[in-house]
């Protein structure tokens, strides 16, 4: 009897000592998602000052063409500053920001544009996401502020911040928002509820944490600082993105081997590992002489060996018809395109 009881005991403690514990890992993990955050923060901060030492002012917010086309925003502008000149150099610069030339370099997920505590990485569209949206008094349409035009000094203007929701794409040209005179007020506003608050950068490069209890004056005076610009200048469209879990999973299709081409589909999967989105996609894996590089133009030389999209699969597609009118139709056979027909329609099926 006593066995069991100093069993009994033991084990009780061990419950114990695992409930104490398990609190305390947890905000290990949150203090250090919370430390990646900030320091992500300062990588974009140090992007600043090395854009602005390179072009002597800020990127602008969003370049929008007098037809009203969304071209690119500010964080593709950053690119080459943090450590992703490859992926800046694919950007086609006279398409728009989500034209299918510039996909491969949109849908990318980027972590240092992500707040590691929030879970949703993209859209259901398949672009990758930010948790961290701008000052549109720095940052607006067609604009180019320099550090001149901040009157307050760059310890005293915020660049850009955690928000709480309401998740925009990294690429899309209306990624600012006005800060507010409360943090954690609900998914349009900034900061990150679980921490009760949330960090800013400022134009100095500095990083501070402030609470959801921070003054409605302080943060006042922080969204009025000057420049300020028109409310023309800093409209954005009514537009929401539906943001969640999503991977994208790579699936080769098999075509005749001596073709200069080579296809996969890209599949967009859910957390529960459902498709949302298919799309088909066309390489050129053919080896260009130096006489035949020389004749191409110099856009068609630099996305020649990129992927590009050719067809885009809904739940209304005619399958079969849009692969025969597709390139595919000429670098498969009959059987290799009865093969790749039945894997998109099985996936079609599932589609939402």
């Amino acid at each position: 009897m006593q066995r069991w009881i100093s069993t009994g005991v033991v084990l009780l403690l061990f419950v114990l000592v695992f409930g104490l514990l398990i609190p305390a890992i947890h905000q290990a993990r949150e203090a250090a998602r919370k430390s990646t955050s900030k320091n992500n923060l300062k990588q974009i901060g140090l992007a600043v000052g090395n854009y602005a030492d390179a072009h002597r002012c800020l990127p602008s917010g969003g370049v929008i063409r007098e037809d009203g086309t969304a071209m690119q925003g500010w964080m593709t502008m950053y690119l080459p500053f943090m450590d992703a000149s490859a992926d800046f150099n694919r950007v086609n610069m006279q398409a728009a920001w989500n034209s299918l030339v510039n996909r491969n370099v949109t849908e990318t997920v980027r972590p240092y544009y992500l707040n590691p505590s929030v879970r949703a990485n993209s859209t259901s569209t398949g672009y990758g996401v930010t948790h961290y949206l701008s000052n549109p008094h720095l940052y607006y349409r067609n604009s180019s502020v320099t550090f001149e035009q901040m009157e307050n000094g760059t310890a005293h203007t915020w660049v850009t911040g955690e928000v709480a929701g309401e998740f925009q794409p990294w690429a899309y040209p209306f990624n600012w928002r006005p800060l507010g005179t409360q943090l954690c007020n609900g998914p349009g506003s900034f900061g990150y509820p679980a921490w009760q608050g949330g960090h800013l950068l400022f134009a100095d490069g500095s990083v501070s944490f402030f609470s959801e209890k921070t003054s409605a004056v302080i943060l006042e005076k922080f969204a009025a600082a000057p420049p300020v610009p028109t409310r023309e200048q800093i409209a954005v469209p009514e537009k929401r993105f539906e943001t969640g879990i999503f991977y994208w999973k790579q699936m080769p299709l098999q075509t005749e081997p001596d073709r200069d081409h080579t296809y996969f589909a890209k599949v967009l999967e859910n957390s529960d590992q459902r498709p949302v989105l298919i799309q088909l996609f066309r390489s050129n894996h053919k080896e260009l002489s130096e006489e035949e590089q020389q004749q191409m133009h110099l856009e068609d030389q630099r996305t020649f060996s990129v992927p590009r999209l050719i067809l885009q699969i809904s739940k209304t597609t005619d399958l079969q018809q849009a692969l025969k009118d597709s390139p595919l139709s000429e670098d498969t056979n009959a059987a290799q395109m009865q093969v790749i027909l039945n894997r998109l329609e099985s996936l079609q099926k599932q589609l939402p």
